[in-house]
Order: structure tokens, then C-alpha cells, then sequence
């Protein structure tokens, strides 16, 4: 009796062992397979954690966000200027100004971007506009010759730094780069469709961003490479004075402006009397032939006043 009860209670100890033996090899697959897919999750999704470096715009300094030195040597740091600029002249030979500013644009190896003329030779007072760009490395000679032609009465600069920003499209043109390195490895080694779907979603939309920040770095280059000028001209009989701010010239300011004022209202009212002309001539026949008429038939003047008779009002 007593061994059948020691053979049971053997038996029961070996069951219970072997159940807590498979328990544990299945908890131990679990957990492997459980590590697997976050590691493979987390490298899939090894593009946003590149997005985490982040660099300062500003070129000076040289560390991340987490306070790390971040290698600057690989970008292109140097200063990046823009310049956009507007010249205005007057000329009294348009047609040959006009061509001289052509030529010197081409002669600084720039082009014509736009270019309008309005007006025409036979009233006068024409005009033309031209947006040229011009290489940055001959900009300033293209300004101190272009202010040379007729006779110059504004010029306006503006230069814009854009080297912040220049560097940090490169810096995010890096970054995205490494990322869709990353995501073509594990597209090589995904072994499932939903895996493989997933990560070419995410290729799709890494190579998007770098198209977008390659076009955007082309945009910074044209600007930077050629500065942009807007040259006005204008057709004048004389040229505009630069005088001092006094009494004097200003009463001779207001008389000239009052006179010319004067002439353009007698000019204007001429003008006009002779677009009228012709209805003018046409009433005074018509009043003519009537009054004709009128003579002829014996009746008194058409516009012969009517004497009152003073001796009734009485």
C-alpha cells in the first residue's frame, strides 16, 4: 500500500514538472518573438527617429538639441547673399539708353528676365521696365555702369542672409537621405507583404521630401548665383533738378506748377472746342437757314425783342 502511494505521488511530482517546463519554453518563445518584432518595429520606423537630429540654423553653433556636437564640415557654411536692387533713370535718347543697358547686361554675362516698353516716339514721355539678372561675382560693376546710362535718380539695395536656412536644408536633405538608406535595407529583408507594404509607404514618402528640399536648395542657389536688378526708364524732355529746400524755390515751385497748370487747361479747352467742332458748325447752319426763312416769309425777326408799353403799365 504504501509503495503504490509513494509510485502515485512520484508520478504527480513528474506531471507537474513537465507542465511547468513547457509553460516556461512557451513564455521563453513569447518573449523572443515579442523582441523581434519591436526591434523590427523600431527599425522600420528608423526614419522618424532620424528626424531627431536636429541642427541649429544658426552656422555658428555646432551643437544639437541633446547639447551634442553635431560635424558641420560636410556642409557648405560659407555666407550666402541675395541681392535684389532697383535703379530708376531718366533719358533724353530712350531708344539708345534701352539698348545700352541691353548690351551691358549681356556684356556682364546676365539675361533679361522681363522687359516692357509703353508709349511711343511720336507723343513722347515712353517707358520701360526690365528685371534682369546679373552674376553675382560681376553685380557691382553691373550697378556702377547702369547708373552711368541717362542720368540716375533712385537706386535701392536689399541683401538678404539666407545662410541659416541654406544650411539647414542641407541638414535636412542629410537626414533624409540616411533615412531611406535605412528603409531600403529592411525592405530587402522583409519577409512578409504587410512588412514590405509598409515600409514602401514610408519610401514613397521620404523620396517626396527630398525632391521637395533638392528643388528648394536649386531656388536658393539661382538666387544666390544671380542677384536680381529692376531697371525703370523714362523719357524725359529735361532733365529733373535737385534743389535746395527753401522758400524761394518753393514759391518758384508753386508759380512754375500754377502756370503749367494754366497752359494745360487752355490746351485741354481748346482740345475740346475743336472735337466739338463740327456739331458747333452744324447748330450755326441750321439757326442760319431758319433765320433765312423767317425774313423771307415777312415776319418779324426771330429773336427781335418785344417793346412793353409803358403807357398801359401806367
Amino acid at each position: 500500500m504504501k509503495r503504490r502511494l509513494l509510485v502515485v505521488i512520484i508520478s504527480c511530482m513528474v506531471l507537474v514538472t513537465t507542465a511547468c517546463g513547457g509553460a516556461s519554453g512557451a513564455d521563453s518563445t513569447g518573449t523572443f518573438e515579442g523582441a523581434t518584432n519591436s526591434f523590427m518595429a523600431k527599425e522600420a520606423a528608423g526614419f522618424e527617429e532620424a528626424a531627431a537630429e536636429s541642427y541649429d540654423t544658426d552656422v555658428d553653433v555646432t551643437t544639437d538639441e541633446g547639447g551634442e556636437e553635431v560635424d558641420l564640415s560636410g556642409y557648405d557654411t560659407s555666407r550666402k547673399l541675395v541681392y535684389n536692387s532697383n535703379i530708376s533713370l531718366e533719358s533724353k535718347k530712350f531708344d539708345e539708353d534701352v539698348a545700352k543697358i541691353k548690351e551691358l547686361v549681356s556684356e556682364k554675362g546676365g539675361y533679361l528676365e522681363s522687359n516692357s516698353t509703353y508709349g511711343n516716339a511720336e507723343y513722347g514721355g515712353r517707358s520701360a521696365s526690365m528685371l534682369a539678372r546679373i552674376p553675382a561675382d560681376k553685380y557691382q560693376e553691373f550697378m556702377s555702369s547702369a547708373g552711368d546710362v541717362g542720368v540716375l535718380t533712385s537706386k535701392s539695395e536689399n541683401v538678404e542672409d539666407i545662410t541659416s536656412s541654406y544650411v539647414d536644408v542641407q541638414a535636412r536633405l542629410k537626414s533624409l537621405n540616411t533615412k531611406l538608406e535605412r528603409l531600403q535595407e529592411l525592405e530587402a529583408q522583409a519577409d512578409n507583404l504587410t512588412d514590405l507594404l509598409e515600409i514602401e509607404d514610408r519610401i514613397n514618402e521620404v523620396q517626396y521630401q527630398i525632391e521637395s528640399y533638392t528643388a528648394q536648395k536649386k531656388t536658393y542657389d539661382d538666387k544666390i548665383d544671380y542677384s536680381t536688378v529692376t531697371i525703370d526708364i523714362n523719357e524725359v524732355v529735361t532733365y529733373s533738378e535737385v534743389k535746395a529746400d527753401n522758400a524761394w524755390n518753393r514759391f518758384k515751385e508753386a508759380f512754375g506748377d500754377s502756370f503749367a497748370g494754366f497752359v494745360a487747361f487752355l490746351q485741354g479747352l481748346v482740345i475740346a472746342i475743336i472735337y466739338m467742332l463740327p456739331y458747333i458748325i452744324i447748330i450755326a447752319l441750321v439757326l442760319f437757314i431758319i433765320i433765312k426763312v423767317h425774313k423771307k416769309k415777312g415776319k418779324a425777326p426771330l429773336f427781335k425783342r418785344k417793346k412793353k408799353d409803358v403807357g398801359k403799365e401806367e
